[in-house]
């Protein structure tokens, strides 16, 4: 769309009247000058829009929060004319970089230029890269000619997974675990009725568990898939309900929690560790993570879930600790820190289920002598920012 700024055609207007009024060659004179100039101006900024053209790549499609990427915007220019002023701006550069303002460059006749936008993005999630405007203006900035690209491409954030070192997960049965590898426990070769399954192997399998007779004969990678039955049973709770994050305006609260249950889940399979998921927010997401495939799986679906939804937390968990075991393990990963969430830790902690809770909140302050309470009572308690 093309605009005519409204100064220059008030000129021009005052300019046809005094030259009507007035006569004489001198005012007839500078009125068809400016309306050559606009005429000019007019036609050559319209081609000059028609032919623009701004296309815009990430260096990383793929990445984790916390992470550098660059996006590179290349703008052409297939015209005889050169391009004395464009402005571009990019709704996906303003909502990683709101201080970000746009670029201002001229480009040359037949030529094109790159910008380039180093950015790091802390928050898990799909990023649109969304739409470009971009304005062109003359010399004299008589004229504009906005432009818009849209794309449909998105960067997919992942969380970030970090390793754990030493985490103490009490249960009933968690001796071994706590200790070494489970496999180590059971001391001797691995027998047949230790292996599941054998498989073809899947992007994030371990090394460890490739089959190399299997592969040597096929070909290709095969991997042994381990019977759990007899792993230790960890249930991990993340509490992802609203009320948790209401003072947590940059979600760093969130992806805290979100990044320790994930690097949490991961360390309990590397240790062949029998894990459950629960994910609580608007609804409840429950999975039986059985391997690294597994883990990808639910990183792949954190990119997408957020908090969300109310109630209480003994509402969601009842529905699930009456199939659990008490000689199992229930973790609960949260940075909502009230009393009656703790209180009734503590009740499930006096019918016999072994109790640990994670907990993260940049803005505790009396909820600490809540935790220094709970844990007289026997709920292990930890602080994340004390383990990551």
């Amino acid at each position: 769309m093309i605009k005519i700024r409204k100064s220059f055609l008030v000129l021009l207007l005052l300019s046809f009247g005094y030259a009507l009024f007035s006569g004489g060659n001198l005012p007839y004179s500078v009125f068809y000058a400016l309306l050559l100039i606009v005429l000019f101006m007019g036609i050559s900024t319209y081609f000059l829009g028609k032919s623009m053209s701004v296309k815009m790549e990430a260096e990383k499609w793929e990445m984790t929060s916390g992470e550098n990427n660059n996006l590179v915007i290349k703008v052409y220019n297939d015209s005889i004319f050169p391009v004395p002023y464009v402005e571009i701006k990019s709704s996906l550069v303003s909502e990683i970089l709101p201080r970000d303002r746009g670029d201002i460059i001229s480009i040359g006749v037949n030529s094109q230029k790159f910008i380039k936008k180093n950015f790091r993005i802390n928050t898990r999630g799909q990023y649109h890269l969304g739409e470009i405007s971009c304005s062109i203006g003359d010399v004299l900035g008589v004229f504009s000619y906005k432009k818009k690209f849209k794309y449909k491409k998105i960067i997919k954030v992942y969380p970030k997974i970090y390793d754990l070192n030493n985490v103490r997960i009490v249960g009933a049965n968690l001796r071994e675990f706590n200790t070494k590898n489970i496999r180590a426990y059971n001391k001797g070769p691995e027998s047949a009725e230790t292996i599941k399954n054998i498989r073809e192997y899947r992007r994030g399998d371990s090394y460890k568990r490739i089959n190399w007779k299997v592969t040597a004969k096929h070909g290709k990678l095969f991997v042994k898939e381990y019977d759990s039955s007899e792993s230790p049973r960890i249930h991990v709770f993340l509490d992802l309900r609203k009320s948790g994050f209401v003072l947590d305006k940059d979600g760093e609260n969130e992806e805290a929690i979100v990044e320790f249950y994930l690097s949490l889940v991961r360390y309990i399979i590397q240790r062949n560790g029998n894990c459950q998921s629960i994910i609580i927010n608007n609804k409840v997401k429950v999975s039986d993570i059985v391997g690294e495939s597994s883990l990808e799986l639910l990183k792949e679906q954190m990119v997408t879930t957020f908090s969300g939804g109310s109630g209480n937390l003994s509402g969601y968990m009842k529905k699930f600790l009456c199939e659990i075991s008490k000689k199992s393990a229930v973790v609960v990963v949260t940075s909502n820190i009230t009393r009656d969430n703790l209180n009734y830790l503590v009740s499930l902690k006096q019918e016999g289920y072994e109790i640990n809770l994670f907990y993260f909140n940049k803005f505790i302050g009396d909820e600490a002598e809540l935790i220094a309470e709970i844990k007289g009572q026997g709920v292990s308690c930890y602080n994340i920012e004390g383990i990551r």
